[in-house]
């Protein structure tokens, strides 16, 4: 018996080199304790043995279960379940205890709950530790104006270090007069571009609030400074009008007073009476114009609708008979059928009546109208005029609505395709608008004081224009714009004005198209296909027969439109033509406002112009933007917004201390030399200021 327990303990401290020393101690006791029980009876030696076995058994499943526990916890219970296991094998009662199976068996039950406990305890326990962290992770988030630098600040000593050094700072800023104060909500390239050049924000409600409501704070790590004293801004950002006389004389704002160019009435003024006292023809840049709050310029904007008219009976019979003005693609008769349809279904809701076939009297009414035209324009000699006479105005513009709008016909038209070709190509020279004018008399009226697209629309009935009130501007539409995969689109291009006397403009190299949201037609005059602000089409679905090619925001860089016009082989009118007739449209308007903007030094302000582009790349001037929104709306706008902002800061600060400085995308297009004094304004001419030139004398009611 001794030798099979030596054997036994021999196998199981192989199996376990780490218990060897703990279980040869327990052999040693073992066998005196089983020579005394032996000479008792055979029976207890075969208890025994019996126990021994279970022993053995009892030891074999722990060596399973260490098996299967690998976590640290796990290791240091079975440890500690070996330790009680050795200090019971060292004693006569723990024997005593494992005579049977069924003990062994309850044992084993009981190891078992136990793990199950430790299981259910660990799981907790990992629950509690996750939910602790993540109650700490959410009193770290709510904490104001924390940063990750913030974190590192550990000591009172840190924080008060920083709160020194944001004092010094605040002090050397404002001995180097680089404050700012700003009311954007959304200011934070402007700021950020400030703060990186050494400049502290006042944090008050106004710009000139006194030291009890002022607060510098630093923007990194949130520490607040209370002013004692009153510091006055020296660079003011704001979206609102400012009294001038509030500010001081070396205060920069971003603001100018009475620039009436930037509304929808006062460019159409300036640059009506500007064309008097120079050589510059607004014609060549901006669509004709005309404001219903003055009295004659109703009866003007009559003459005009009645001369375009005119001109468009001539285009009319021109392209009817396969004769063109300039290089246009005739539409085959099928086209022309369709065509003819469409304006018959859409002439059906105007209630101009049904179509029917036009005398060739209406040829000969537009031939008179436009040769006095001419004559008025060129003041050639009578004996060039066809014929002279009064023309009913009220039956030509029916007729002129039957032929245009309900797709009538003119009797023996072919007879005046010559005659029709050599006036137009006359009136060609001497009108820069012969070519966008069309054919379908469209005008848009746009009310004087609301922005952002709103209460536009495109009409072409001569009594419904004529029934808007006082407040409406009326201009003449562009008929034939350049498209872009059949879609019309403007460009919003944005310039810099940083003095007026003299006249200093900086031009920025980029801009943004903006595209309608449905392909473009004139037999619809919806809003949503000819109007392209973007406040109007982002509310807008795109039309599903759109091109693929076009932008799902409706928005391109100019840099992706200059990739447009190489596809489409005409690179060169971007540097030709695109660009140098925006310049001239802008420096052209500015000089003409300039007399009217009430003169502040260290003042500047960006603009923003809209433009549309004919038929042969030409740009006209529509509006100009005071303030325009800056918003990051759409990708093209990050990639526009913050580098102009950083080179508008640029030009107003670091030029104005390094003539020589990066100004990264502006360029000076226009600074006014030898400049004495005010130029001296000069009265307007009544006729020519109230009157488009041409049918006033010829037609009548």
């Amino acid at each position: 018996m001794n030798t099979l327990t030596k054997r036994l303990w021999k196998c199981i401290s192989y199996c376990f080199p780490f218990r060897k020393k703990i279980k040869q101690e327990s052999l040693e006791k073992q066998p005196i304790e089983a020579n005394s029980e032996r000479e008792t009876s055979y029976e207890v030696n075969s208890e025994r043995e019996t126990t021994i076995e279970a022993n053995s058994e009892r030891e074999t499943s722990y060596e399973v279960n260490s098996e299967r526990e690998t976590t640290i916890e796990a290791n240091s219970e079975r440890e500690t379940s070996y330790e009680v296991n050795s200090e019971r094998e060292t004693t006569v009662e723990a024997n005593s205890e494992i005579e049977t199976s069924n003990e062994v068996n309850s044992e084993r039950e009981t190891t078992v709950e136990a793990k199950r406990k430790r299981e259910t305890t660990t799981k907790a326990h990992r629950k509690r530790k996750a939910a602790n962290k993540s109650k700490s992770t959410r009193k770290t988030a709510k904490k104001p104006n924390v940063s990750p630098e913030r974190d590192k600040l550990y000591c009172d000593e840190c924080v008060s270090r920083q709160k020194r050094c944001f004092k010094d700072q605040v002090k050397t800023s404002i001995a180097k007069k680089k404050v700012f104060w700003t009311d954007f909500k959304r200011s934070n390239d402007f700021e950020r571009g400030l703060l990186s050049r050494g400049w502290v924000k006042k944090i008050a409600p106004t710009f000139n609030a006194g030291p009890k409501k002022t607060v510098f704070r630093d923007p990194t790590y949130g520490h607040k400074i209370i002013s004692r004293y009153d510091i006055q801004p020296n660079l003011i950002l704001t979206r609102q009008r400012i009294e001038l006389h509030l500010l001081k004389e070396d205060q920069i704002t971003n603001h100018f007073c009475r620039v009436h160019a930037t509304s929808k009435s006062g460019l159409c003024k300036v640059l009506r009476q500007w064309c008097l006292s120079c050589d510059a023809n607004p014609h060549t840049f901006f669509p004709r114009c005309y404001m219903f709050s003055k009295i004659n310029e109703k009866q003007a904007f009559i003459d005009d609708f009645t001369m375009t008219a005119a001109c468009g009976i001539l285009k009319w019979v021109l392209r009817t008979n396969g004769k063109s003005l300039q290089d246009e693609v005739i539409p085959s008769r099928k086209e022309k059928e369709e065509k003819t349809a469409i304006c018959m279904s859409d002439a059906k809701i105007n209630n101009h009546g049904p179509a029917r076939i036009v005398p060739e009297d209406i040829i000969v009414t537009a031939l008179v109208a436009c040769q006095f035209h001419l004559y008025d324009l060129t003041h050639e000699d009578e004996d060039d005029i066809i014929c002279a006479g009064i023309v009913d105005r009220k039956h030509f513009i029916s007729d002129y609505y039957q032929v245009m709008h309900h797709g009538a016909h003119i009797q023996n038209s072919d007879k005046y395709v010559d005659y029709c070709h050599q006036l137009l190509c006359k009136l060609r020279r001497v009108n820069p608008q012969l070519d966008i004018d069309g054919e379908k008399n469209i005008w848009i009226s746009k009310p004087r004081n609301l922005s952002r697209g709103r209460g536009i629309r495109c009409r072409n009935d001569l009594k419904d224009i004529c029934s808007l009130g006082r407040e409406w501007v009326v201009e003449k539409y562009i008929e034939r714009p350049l498209l872009v995969y059949g879609t019309k689109f403007d460009l919003r291009q944005h310039f810099l004005i940083t003095d007026w006397y003299p006249l200093t403009i900086w031009f920025y190299k980029h801009s943004f198209l903006r595209f309608s949201s449905q392909p473009f037609t004139l037999e619809s005059l919806d809003t949503a296909t000819h109007v392209c602000n973007y406040a109007i089409q982002k509310k807008l679905k795109n039309a599903p027969n759109r091109h693929p090619n076009l932008p799902e925001e409706n928005m391109w860089h100019s840099d992706e439109f200059k990739e447009y016009l190489c596809t489409i082989g005409k690179e060169q009118v971007w540097d030709s033509i695109i660009i140098p007739g925006m310049k001239k449209a802008l420096i052209h308007t500015m000089k003409a406002t300039r007399e009217n903007v009430k003169y502040r030094k260290n003042s500047f302000d960006l603009f923003g112009s809209d433009f549309l582009f004919g038929e042969n790349f030409q740009p006209w001037l529509l509006e100009i933007q005071y303030k325009p929104g800056i918003t990051k709306d759409t990708s093209v706008m990050w990639k526009i917004v913050p580098p102009m902002v950083e080179d508008m800061l640029r030009v107003v600060i670091d030029y104005k201390d390094d003539p020589n400085c990066n100004v990264g995308g502006f360029e000076l297009i226009y600074k006014q030399a030898n400049y004495t004094g005010n130029v001296s304004r000069s009265a307007p001419n009544t006729r020519t200021d109230a009157r488009h030139p041409g049918l006033g004398s010829y037609f009548t009611s």
